[in-house]
C-alpha cells in the first residue's frame, strides 16, 4: 500500500526547506490554492509504482508523484516538438541519455522502456536509485529526495526546476492527501514586460529572448492562432523556450491544469513556434495569398503541457486555453473558426501531429466562443453545440464544399424558386431576455442570389424582421443582420430561396452575439 498522505507531509517540508524562492510569485498568476483534492482516483499504475520503489529502494509515493506531474499517469508516445529535445516515452516520460541508462541500470530494452509501462516505470526508478546513489542521500530521510528529483527533471533552469519540484510535491496530495494545494505554484520572476502589463493580464510574464520582429506589411498582420502540445510538462516547457539556445520560443504556455499561463514573447512580436510556410490547402483554402509566407510572420503559438499522444486533455487546461484564445482573438478581430485556430500538425504535418487527435476541437472552439459571448449555428449539425444551436435543412439543399473560406462542416445551396416555401432554419438559444447582434456567413460566387433573403422570428413565433443579403460577393466573413431584443428560448434565422429563378443562395452559418 502507498501511504501518500505521509510522504507528502515530509516533502511537503522539504520544499519548503530547499526551495524557498526570494522572486514572489506574480499577483496576477492564476495559482490554484482554493483547489482541494480529497480522494483522486487511484492511479492505475499504483501496484507497479509500489513493486519498482521496493526493488529500487525509491518511495513508491515519489515515483507516483513523478509519473503524475510528468504525464498525469498517461503513457505517452514520444514525439519531437522542438528541435534538439528528445521525444518522451512512458508513463515517467523518459527520454534520450536518460531513457538508455535508465533502461540498463533496470536491465530492460530501450525498446520496451518507451512502451511497456511496467518497464518504463522501472527504468525511471532505477534512475532516481542511481541519483540517489550519487548524491549520497539517507533515503530513510525524505527531504533528501529533493536534489534527486531537480536531477532527473534535467530542468537546468533554477526557478524552473523548483517549480517541477513544487509540482511533484502538489502531485502528491492529487495522489489522495486531504490538502490543499501549494500557496505558490511557481515561483516567477514579476519582472514587467516592455510595454507594462501582459498582453493577457492573468499571464506569468517570463521573457524568453527567441523572437524577432514581425513583417511591416499586411504578411504580419495577426491572423491565425495555433495550438500546440509541449510533449513534456509545464516547467520542462516553458524552461526549455526561455532559453537562448533553443532558438525556438512561443507567445503563451499554458499549464496541465489551468492554473498558471505564461507569456513569453509579447503578441505583436514574431515568436518562433512553427518551422513551415503556410499552405492554404492545409487550411481549406482559406487565405491562400499567405500561401508561401512563414507561417510565424502572421500567427499567435499557445504551447499546452502535456503530450499529442496522451487520451485526454484536462477541462480547467482546456478551459484555461479557451479563455486565453478569446482574448487573443478578441483584441487582434481575429474570427474565432477552425480557419482562424488551428493545430500545429496541420500546418506542419511532414513531422508534427500535435495537438493530437484526442484534442477535442469542436468542443474547444465553441468553448472559445462561449466565452467571448457568441454561438455560431452551422449548417452541419456535427459542428453545432446541440445545447445552444441547432440546424434544420430541408430535402433539396444540397452538400457542398468546392467553394473556399466557408465555416464548419461546410454548406448547403439551393436555387430560388417563385413557389418555393423552404428554407434552412437556424436556432439559436437564448437563456436571458436580452439584445443580440446577428451575423450571416456565405460562400460568394456569380451565380449567387443578390438578394438572399433572411427571416428572423423570435422564440414565441413573431416575426422579428426580414434581411437581403447580396450573396456574390462577401463569401467567407461575417456580414451583420442587425441587432434586435430576444426572449428566453430558441428564436431562429431562416433564410428562404422564395424568389425568382435564375440563382442560388446559401446557408452557411449564423452568429448570434452579445
Amino acid at each position: 500500500m502507498i501511504h501518500r498522505p505521509l510522504v507528502f507531509v515530509a516533502f511537503t517540508i522539504l520544499v519548503a526547506a530547499c526551495h524557498q524562492s526570494p522572486v514572489q510569485p506574480c499577483p496576477a498568476a492564476r495559482v490554484a490554492v482554493d483547489r482541494v483534492r480529497s480522494g483522486a482516483p487511484p492511479s492505475s499504475f499504483d501496484a507497479t509504482f509500489a513493486e519498482a520503489g521496493a526493488e529500487f529502494h525509491v518511495p513508491a509515493a515519489l515515483l507516483a508523484g513523478v509519473g503524475w506531474a510528468e504525464t498525469r499517469w498517461q503513457m505517452v508516445r514520444g514525439s519531437e516538438e522542438f528541435p534538439g529535445r528528445a521525444p518522451a516515452f512512458g508513463v515517467m516520460a523518459l527520454r534520450g541519455a536518460a531513457l538508455e541508462r535508465g533502461a540498463a541500470l533496470a536491465g530492460v530494452t530501450v525498446e520496451a522502456a518507451r512502451h511497456d509501462p511496467v518497464a518504463n516505470i522501472r527504468a525511471a526508478a532505477a534512475l532516481l536509485d542511481a541519483y540517489a546513489s550519487a548524491a549520497g542521500i539517507d533515503r530513510a530521510a525524505i527531504e533528501q529526495w529533493s536534489a534527486v528529483v531537480a536531477r532527473y527533471s534535467d530542468i537546468g533552469h533554477s526557478e524552473a526546476q523548483a517549480a517541477y519540484v513544487r509540482e511533484v510535491d502538489r502531485a502528491l496530495a492529487y495522489a489522495g492527501a486531504r490538502v490543499g494545494l501549494a500557496p505558490s505554484a511557481a515561483a516567477a520572476d514579476c519582472s514587467v514586460p516592455p510595454g507594462g502589463a501582459p498582453d493577457y493580464a492573468p499571464a506569468v510574464w517570463r521573457a524568453s529572448p527567441n523572437f524577432d520582429q514581425r513583417a511591416s506589411d499586411s504578411t504580419g498582420a495577426i491572423h491565425v492562432v495555433i495550438i500546440h502540445t509541449c510533449e513534456s510538462n509545464y516547467a520542462s516547457c516553458w524552461s526549455w523556450l526561455v532559453n537562448p539556445a533553443s532558438q525556438v520560443s512561443a507567445h503563451y504556455v499554458v499549464n496541465e491544469d489551468g492554473s498558471e499561463t505564461s507569456q513569453l514573447v509579447r503578441e505583436q512580436n514574431r515568436a518562433w513556434h512553427i518551422a513551415a510556410p503556410y499552405d492554404c490547402t492545409l487550411n481549406r483554402r482559406h487565405a491562400c495569398w499567405l500561401s508561401g509566407v512563414q507561417s510565424n510572420h502572421f500567427t499567435v503559438g499557445i504551447e499546452h503541457a502535456g503530450f499529442a499522444s496522451q487520451d485526454s486533455f484536462p477541462a480547467a487546461q482546456l478551459e484555461a486555453s479557451a479563455a486565453l484564445v478569446c482574448d487573443v482573438t478578441r483584441d487582434r478581430a481575429i474570427p474565432r473558426d477552425w480557419q482562424h485556430i488551428v493545430g500545429h500538425g496541420q500546418l506542419q504535418p511532414a513531422d508534427r501531429t500535435d495537438p493530437g487527435p484526442k484534442w477535442p476541437w469542436i468542443a474547444y472552439v465553441h468553448l472559445v466562443q462561449a466565452l467571448c459571448g457568441e454561438v455560431v449555428v452551422d449548417d452541419s449539425a456535427g459542428f453545432n453545440d446541440p445545447a445552444v444551436a441547432t440546424v434544420a435543412v430541408p430535402a433539396g439543399w444540397t452538400a457542398a464544399d468546392t467553394t473556399a473560406d466557408y465555416y464548419g462542416g461546410g454548406y448547403r445551396w439551393a436555387a430560388t424558386q417563385p413557389a418555393a416555401s423552404d428554407g434552412v432554419v437556424f436556432s439559436f438559444f437564448v437563456g436571458t431576455r436580452g439584445t443580440r447582434t446577428l451575423d450571416a456567413r456565405w460562400t460568394s460566387g456569380g451565380n449567387r442570389s443578390s438578394r438572399a433573403t433572411y427571416a428572423v422570428v423570435a422564440a414565441n413565433g413573431d416575426a422579428v424582421d426580414t434581411v437581403r443579403v447580396d450573396q456574390t460577393t462577401g463569401g467567407g466573413a461575417w456580414h451583420t443582420l442587425g441587432t434586435w431584443t430576444f426572449p428566453v428560448g430558441w428564436n431562429r434565422v431562416v433564410l428562404l430561396r422564395k424568389d425568382v429563378s435564375g440563382a442560388v443562395v446559401v446557408a452557411d452559418a449564423i452568429r448570434a452575439r452579445e
